[in-house]
């Protein structure tokens, strides 16, 4: 008796890797019209064109990404209390679409004495997840990462390595497979009433509002109500020419942003830059005397930079 998987459904591959006697091709997934597996174990592909692959020992395949809205994807609570079996990563799907993690990363540089880490990270400094192919976030659900595994093993092979520990500063940054960052959370210094080490950074609402510094409720909502609850301060986060950083006393928030920036500690009437990330000049505008209030409701998603003087402060606009 043969058992046999029709391709017709899976419109979501595109690519399929076939290894036979040793060696591995690939084919577009057109061409494959179906898969049989044989009473006594072997595997067939077998092609709308050309000759069959026989005696086959290992397929895998590569799904089109093209369609995902992975922009619904948000960080949406961290924490770092108790042992490394309670520590967490919780992202929501705002969307109605599910959304596949294969690729998307999870970067968290941190840095005890002040630096905050590196930002851009360099290379795969600071990566701490990567999404694996049977990892999903269901559309309107969260999707936890429960325990640091380091290294990762069984049965938690997708679980994050580092991080989480109780630092000065930290920047825990979302990427999409091809690289680009959808979202982030950042924590100032943990000086003075932000130092706790008992609470996760929590956002409220769920997927949308800030972070805030609330008991940990892993795969569970945050709830809606911040009363009482104390803002996780934000870290500008500095790109640009080598080496340069962001004036420790240039604060802008919030960070991600829909509609207004609010930029503090840039004197009054010096120039400030809205640019693309090539360099593209936006918009100048004259600080004003306590903080500038720049909208930004009108720029498409991604990501922007601010320029004060040699500086440069990057932001995301929802």
């Amino acid at each position: 008796m043969l058992a046999v998987w029709q391709l017709g459904a899976a419109q979501s591959l595109y690519k399929i890797t076939v290894r036979a006697d040793g060696a591995e091709t690939s084919y577009a997934i057109s061409n494959v019209q179906k898969i049989v597996f044989a009473t006594n174990h072997t595997m067939t592909v077998k092609m709308k064109t050309g000759g069959d692959k026989t005696d086959v020992t290992r397929v895998s395949f590569d799904q089109d990404l093209s369609g995902v809205d992975y922009t619904k994807l948000k960080i949406n609570e961290v924490s770092g209390v108790g042992n490394d079996s309670q520590k967490f990563y919780e992202l929501i799907n705002l969307g109605t679409e599910d959304i596949p993690l294969l690729g998307c990363k999870l970067y968290y540089n941190a840095n005890k004495d002040a630096t905050g880490g590196v930002f851009p990270p360099d290379g795969n400094q600071g990566l701490t997840w990567t999404g694996t192919a049977g990892q999903t976030a269901e559309a309107g659900k969260f999707f936890s990462l429960i325990g640091r595994d380091n290294p990762p093993k069984e049965p938690n092979p997708g679980s994050f390595t580092t991080g989480l520990t109780a630092q000065r500063k930290l920047i825990i940054t979302l990427e999409d497979p091809k690289g680009n960052i959808i979202d982030q959370c950042a924590r100032a210094e943990d000086t003075g009433i932000y130092e706790i080490t008992d609470k996760s950074f929590s956002r409220i609402p769920d997927g949308t509002g800030e972070f805030y510094f609330t008991n940990p409720t892993p795969n569970a909502p945050n709830g809606s109500s911040t009363a009482g609850l104390l803002l996780v301060p934000q870290t500008p986060i500095s790109l640009g020419l080598k080496n340069q950083k962001a004036d420790a006393s240039i604060f802008v928030f919030p960070n991600p942003v829909k509609e207004f920036l609010t930029v503090n500690g840039v004197k009054k009437d010096v120039k400030i830059n809205l640019c693309n990330l090539d360099g593209s000049l936006l918009q100048t505008l004259p600080a004003q005397e306590n903080s500038t209030n720049i909208n930004v409701s009108a720029l498409p998603q991604g990501v922007y930079l601010l320029q004060v003087g040699n500086q440069f402060i990057k932001f995301i606009k929802q």
